[in-house]
């Protein structure tokens, strides 16, 4: 565990560019899901009229 810990602070950019990627598309998921109504919180109208899937 300590070699990963040396290799981490050795170069760091491969695994923060991993784990933005990681949090992008989570991210790009939900706001997906959002567009079509399907997600728990959204501001957009569903293409029926709903309110989204989340509403207040």
């Amino acid at each position: 565990m300590q070699e990963l810990f040396d290799i981490i602070r050795a170069d760091p950019w491969p695994f923060g560019a991993g784990l933005f990627v990681v949090v992008l598309m989570i991210l790009a998921e939900n706001f997906g899901r959002g567009i079509q109504g399907h997600g728990a919180v959204s501001d957009f109208p569903d293409s029926d009229g709903g309110d989204g899937g989340g509403g207040d």
